[in-house]
């Protein structure tokens, strides 16, 4: 055999060996994409923190990515084996995780449940069309222009949102008497949460405070659920002047009404809710009177003495007293007003031959009482 021939054949077999031979060479290291084992959970809605679990992620971030569904998440953590990261608002509704590192992508992770919102509780558990209550609960996500709250369908004023709490105002409703409404947190059309029961507080009357007094005096009613946004109140129909509003009391003057002294219907209205009670009206009256001469002549005192002539500050413009001497001519004194007495200086003239019969005449708010004295 050519010697030269040989050489190349023993060459070639030395080389053969030397690379097949353990510890005289070293294995290639051919670099590996990211790979995902698991996430955890697998299931939640917005909002919710979500591990994902696998390796070859890289030690940092640096411009690697993950997304979900096609929509790219921003990792709160990251690792070589773990990524931590918060479902953002504008996830799709179920969806796959995947790990972008370099340019190579990873596998994708199973499938992700995105959930609806879930109420777990309304504070307070009970109110009135205009009152304020917080409802509590999880992947509610960011307020934006496709989410709201519905009150029985009725959409309620969101006044704060966040993704575990909306406080909102209770909306008014068709039906005025509805006792129990359903709430429901929507994040669009298609994804709402669970429907949550909401107790829609009835007003009631317990006292009327006094029972009877006249047109212009104040009267306090005590009860439950007036709310805190002032309502009506009409006495036989005609709207009466409120003076304060609370929850759970509220004090208004008796107007001033034409179907005369008697039992009268109290309508209460607060956000489109109504309960009744009734107030008794009465026209003054007269006890006695006092004078300083008998018969009374010009320019004496006299205090009469009654009740229902209204307090100082009921209708101090529209009360007064006339006198109405036999010659059918009117005096109008100026009068010192109480509830319970008043007082002025005779105006009438002095008869020339002998007393005569002076009517006096106390009007309160258009209900009037009439007596006689006798006078010089």
């Amino acid at each position: 055999m050519n010697k030269f021939l040989t050489f190349v054949i023993v060459l070639i077999s030395a080389l053969a060996y030397g690379c097949s031979s353990s510890g005289s060479s070293k294995p290639l290291n051919v670099a590996t994409g990211p790979v995902i084992a698991s996430i955890s959970p697998t299931s939640g809605g917005y909002g919710t923190m979500i591990t994902i679990n696998g390796s070859n992620f890289g030690v940092v971030q640096s411009t690697s990515l993950v997304s979900y569904a096609g929509v790219t998440v921003t990792p709160s953590s990251w690792s070589d084996t773990q990524i931590a990261l918060v479902l953002p608002d504008n996830a799709p509704n179920n969806g796959n995780f995947v790990v972008v590192v370099g340019g190579v992508y990873s596998n994708s992770s199973v499938p992700f449940s995105l959930g609806g919102p879930v109420i777990s509780y309304i504070s307070p558990a009970s109110g009135l069309p205009g009152s304020e209550v917080t409802i509590s609960g999880q992947y509610f996500g960011t307020q934006n222009s496709g989410t709201y709250v519905t009150f029985n369908y009725t959409t309620a004023t969101i006044k704060n949102w966040n993704n575990n709490s909306i406080t909102c105002v209770v909306p008014e409703f068709a039906n005025s008497q509805a006792n129990s409404v359903s709430v429901v947190v929507w994040l669009d059309a298609y994804r709402y949460s669970n429907s949550y029961s909401f107790n829609i507080t009835q007003p009631s009357i317990s006292s009327v405070n006094p029972s009877t007094d006249n047109i212009g005096a104040r009267i306090t009613l005590t009860g439950q659920a007036f709310g805190q946004t002032q309502g009506t109140i009409t006495v036989d129909g005609v709207t009466a002047q409120i003076i304060s509003w609370s929850d759970n009391s509220v004090q208004f003057k008796i107007p001033k009404i034409y179907s005369g002294a008697g039992n009268k219907t109290i309508a209460m209205t607060i956000a489109g809710r109504q309960t009744n009670s009734s107030v008794n009206v009465a026209a003054p009256s007269v006890t006695n009177y006092a004078q300083a001469t008998t018969p009374i002549s010009n320019g004496n005192r006299i205090t009469i003495y009654g009740d229902y002539f209204g307090a100082a500050g009921d209708i101090d413009s529209d009360r007064s007293v006339e006198l109405r001497d036999e010659d059918n001519k009117l005096y109008s004194p100026a009068v010192t007003w109480s509830d319970t007495a008043l007082y002025f200086d005779w105006p009438v003239s002095n008869d020339l031959f002998g007393t005569q019969t002076v009517y006096i005449t106390i009007t309160v708010g258009g209900l009037s009482y009439t007596f006689q004295v006798t006078a010089d």
